[in-house]
């Protein structure tokens, strides 16, 4: 699954590009490009891959995505439902994506004293944000009119959605951060090699000298390099994938903590636990537990 470098057919006067896709079975390539991207997946459960982030998402997807971050969307069925037939009705679904570059509305507008709570979020978009709650509920109305307008209509929703996102506590991080960052186009190609094959094996035991093979480098060259392009050793890059993916099973409440221990790639329950603290600072259980509290409330 290797990430494509995706150009956005801007038109020759438009400052951004706004498109609506309509699909049945939701299955993006993984790709990058130089533009932020604001989409809205209009879908009722899927996966999305963010950088190192793996996780499905229900009801619906809203995503701010910062340059060059890897990401794609797939089908994720939901267990033990009949829902094949909800997938052949022609083009049931859809997604708004919208495509802008940071000088889009002139070199330096991003720049003045009044944007400086939104070039924040530009930059907190690096790692990639999902949001949820009302914040979500009015930025996906506001990306359908968006879709839907012209002139300068369009460029006001624009600033509009992005004041949302600069002041709504109603996001998440996805990626770690310091991902993916900074590469060249050779760097990207090799990059692309490693995290290919990492994701298809990151729940199954990886050896350097496999992953050396990859980028056609040494062992130790391959950790120098590796750790200068991610910020992180290998093994921490895995552990970060396994972790987020034993996040998503916990959230699915379909498995036992030992099972899942098992499932994402780690070989005995207290290195798992361990891990899982280090990194999302309570344990599985603890975060079962939030997660359980969470969807008690929502349904009250």
């Amino acid at each position: 699954m290797k990430p494509i470098y995706a150009k956005p057919p801007l038109g020759s006067r438009a400052a951004f590009q706004v498109r609506k896709d309509y699909f049945d079975m939701l299955d993006t390539k993984w790709h990058y490009h130089t533009e932020y991207e604001l989409a809205y997946i209009n879908y009722p459960h899927g996966k999305r891959i963010a950088g190192n982030s793996i996780a499905t998402f229900e009801g619906g997807d809203l995503v701010f995505y910062g340059p060059n971050l890897p990401h794609a969307w797939l089908h994720e069925p939901m267990v033990g439902t009949e829902e094949g037939a909800a997938y052949n009705a022609g083009l049931s679904h859809s997604a708004i994506v919208v495509h802008f570059s940071e000088s889009c509305l002139g070199e330096s507008f991003f720049a003045i004293p009044e944007m400086s709570a939104i070039q924040a979020i530009l930059k907190k978009s690096t790692r990639g944000l999902v949001i949820y709650g009302e914040a979500r509920k009015r930025i996906s109305q506001w990306m359908t009119k968006l879709a839907d307008d012209t002139g300068s209509r369009r460029v006001i929703l624009l600033l509009q959605i992005l004041e949302e996102l600069s002041t709504t506590k109603e996001h998440d991080l996805l990626s770690s951060a310091g991902y993916w960052d900074n590469l060249n186009d050779h760097d990207a190609m090799r990059m692309s090699s490693i995290y290919e094959y990492i994701l298809q094996n990151f729940t199954k035991e990886i050896a350097l000298d496999d992953m050396a093979m990859q980028a056609h480098i040494s062992p130790s060259a391959f950790c120098r390099y590796f750790k200068a392009r991610t910020k992180r050793t290998l093994k921490e890059f895995i552990n970060d994938l396994r972790i987020n993916y034993a996040c998503q099973l916990l959230e699915e409440n379909r498995h036992s903590i030992t099972q899942i221990c098992f499932e994402v790639g780690f070989n005995n329950i207290s290195n798992f636990n361990r891990r899982f603290k280090e990194i999302k600072g309570i344990t599985p259980q603890q975060y079962r537990i939030n997660i359980v509290g969470v969807h008690h409330n929502n349904i009250k």
